[in-house]
């Protein structure tokens, strides 16, 4: 699989269950919030998002790959959740990736090794959302099931590259990420999808380095910053982020390069971020 498309077959999130309402509809402040309880519980939530998710799934002969919370360094839930997938879904659990925001990086690399002309994804995680007193508050689990295929003329991954770290403000894995990707790429990037969230200056770490990519971005290019308006939305977010850059006219009319960057953080789970950059291919 070079170029790609991607279809957001079924949405059930707390914020939207459309997904075109959810991008492209009004963005509203949080009046509704869940208590949260404990990771247990959340893993227990998307153990039910993940049963009713792939209920919808239509033909279960086509590889499955499923996108879950960030949990790389909390083993202890990552085996709970596993073993609880394995219980309920057999003969469909070959591919779980517990990267959270990141786990798309992931699927490309792999549709492309595996040679799939179609995969279903399922992306589950819980949902953070911007509050009237600034803060994030807690709505819940969501998830989506969408089908990634392979196209003629399409979006293709050029590079990723996956950085962990505990702490973006004492270990700022930017400069190194940012310096190879305009070392390595002489395109200019159109179109940057950013992880700002426009609420705490750690999650805007990558700004502070945004001027090594000087020789590949200016005045012209345009920033979509999904967490401003979706929240933190976990392992849903690569996936959003894929369909937006491929279905969206404005930017499949306008934009030819896109560089995605993407983070998860937070006090209780595994920190990471990637990016990656897509042209528009003819094969």
């Amino acid at each position: 699989m070079s170029a790609y498309n991607i279809y957001v077959d079924y949405l059930s999130t707390p914020i939207s269950n459309n997904i075109d309402e959810l991008l492209y509809g009004p963005a509203n402040l949080v009046k509704d919030e869940q208590k949260w309880k404990s990771w247990d519980e959340c893993i227990f939530q998307c153990v039910l998002k993940a049963k009713e998710l792939f209920a919808k799934v239509e033909d279960l002969n086509t590889p499955l790959v499923w996108l879950l919370p960030a949990l790389t360094y909390q083993d202890d839930l990552k085996q709970l959740l596993a073993k609880s997938f394995t219980q309920l879904f057999p003969q469909h659990v070959e591919h779980l990736y517990f990267y959270g925001a990141v786990a798309a990086n992931k699927l490309m690399p792999l549709a492309k090794q595996k040679k799939w002309k179609k995969v279903n994804v399922i992306a589950i995680d819980a949902i953070f959302k911007a509050h009237n007193n600034c803060e994030y508050k807690y709505l819940g689990v969501g998830g989506a099931l969408a089908t990634l295929e392979s196209v003629n003329t399409g979006w293709m991954q050029l590079s990723h590259e996956l950085s962990p770290s505990v702490d973006f403000i004492k270990h700022n894995q930017f400069s190194l990420l940012f310096g190879n990707i305009a070392k390595n790429n002489e395109r200019l990037v159109n179109i940057i999808f950013a992880p700002g969230n426009g609420i705490t200056y750690e999650s805007d770490v990558w700004l502070t380095n945004l001027h090594l990519l000087s020789n590949i971005i200016n005045e012209h290019t345009h920033y979509e910053l999904p967490n401003y308006k979706l929240g933190k939305i976990g392992a849903l977010e690569g996936l959003i982020n894929l369909y937006q850059l491929t279905s969206s006219p404005a930017i499949v009319n306008h934009f030819k390069h896109a560089l995605v960057i993407s983070q998860e953080q937070s006090k209780y789970q595994a920190a990471a971020s990637y990016l990656w950059i897509s042209e528009e291919v003819h094969n």
